[in-house]
């Protein structure tokens, strides 16, 4: 008698289980990912030279300069403006750029990400655009109505301002909420930055070091929820967590000037972020919440398994709403990402070794 009231709970239990996991709404998901850079293409060594030459860097100033360069890992950088035209501008006439520039970036961006998604602008309910680096209205969103994108009249507009660079989180998060709540959502989440227009005269080490490691480009997204998003396509996005550090802020700001907006990067930045991670990861990874499967490259792990003897699964699995990778970048750079496989060891030694002698390369404000 016991035996058989407790598997049919067991069994109510199982379909209630069912019932439920049935009518949770699917995550939302990027289905598609598009970016775009600008056609002029710098070396990083040939855009420095420019950069000190504008200054009037000399002596041990030009030291500096080039060590900051060197360490930074940057190969090549991607622009939208001739640099000898900027020092010098005013904030308005750096708006002035910014508005005849981005359009066309955004444009590339968001259609290439549509095409990813296999949709047409036309099936977007919602625009999401984030940019710190130009403001205008109605402002970029506006340049994807109708034309070679394609958005109707009647999308729902929403930019985010001045956000920093964790403006293109705050805007997947954005698109997350809007995918969640409406099952029926098209999500075009865009970021568009120019950082080349904000070339300054100061020499002040901060500047220095900015100057040193932006440059422009837009990158776009494709979120859907509900079934139509498809349960195993795409990257799912699960609920993120954010932490701020206010005795820190004055370690990395960004603010108007009458010569274009100004950047704060201390060399404690980094360190300040390590220290916050270790305590903040352990409940972090607990909220992440589902995660998504990203298939590894065709060939590329089979002969490691063998080496290492161990069977390992296909595809690997990672937090829903980590950041990925682009398809391309405005900034390239040479420090090698970190790997776990035992044939890169030594270069994942160079990398942080790269990445250290960077940092230490940084002067202080």
């Amino acid at each position: 008698m016991s035996r058989t009231v407790a598997d049919r709970s067991s069994g109510e239990t199982a379909a209630g289980a069912a019932v439920r996991a049935a009518r949770r709404p699917a995550s939302p998901r990027i289905v598609g990912v598009g970016t775009a850079v600008p056609a002029t293409r710098w070396r990083q060594e040939d855009l420095a030279a420019v950069q000190g030459e504008l200054w009037g860097l000399r002596g041990a100033e030009l030291d500096r300069w080039r060590r900051i360069v060197e360490r930074s890992g940057v190969e090549h950088r991607a622009i939208v403006d001739d640099p000898h035209d900027l020092p010098g501008l005013s904030t308005a006439r750096r708006m002035e750029r910014f508005e005849a520039h981005a359009p066309g970036l955004a444009q590339d961006a968001a259609a290439r990400a549509l095409a990813a998604a296999g949709l047409g602008g036309g099936e977007v309910t919602d625009l999401v655009v984030a940019t710190c680096t130009g403001f205008a209205a109605p402002g970029v969103g506006s340049s994807l109505i109708g034309g070679r994108v394609g958005l109707r009249r009647e999308v729902r507009p929403l930019q985010l301002g001045f956000m920093g660079c964790f403006g293109g989180v705050a805007a997947l998060r954005t698109a997350r909420a809007i995918a969640g709540d409406d099952p029926d959502a098209v999500v075009l989440a865009l970021c568009v930055e120019l950082c080349s227009l904000h070339l300054r005269s100061s020499t002040d080490p901060q500047n220095l070091v900015a100057s040193a490691l932006f440059a422009d480009g837009a990158a776009a997204v494709v979120v859907r929820g509900g079934a139509e998003s498809g349960e195993g396509r795409g990257i799912a996005l699960g609920r993120g967590r954010s932490e701020a550090l206010p005795e820190h802020r004055e370690e990395m700001t960004w603010r108007i000037t009458d010569e274009g907006f100004a950047m704060t990067l201390s060399r404690e930045v980094p360190l300040a972020i390590r220290r916050s991670l270790g305590g903040s990861l352990p409940r972090g990874a607990r909220d992440l919440g589902r995660s998504c499967r990203i298939p590894e490259a065709r060939g590329s792990s089979t002969r490691s398994r063998r080496r290492s003897g161990r069977r390992r699964s296909p595809a690997r699995s990672i937090p829903a709403g980590s950041t990925l990778p682009a398809a391309s970048s405005a900034t390239t750079g040479t420090c090698p990402p970190r790997r776990s496989s035992s044939s890169s060891r030594g270069r994942s030694r160079k990398a942080r070794s790269c990445r250290r002698s960077w940092w230490r390369s940084v002067p202080d404000s």
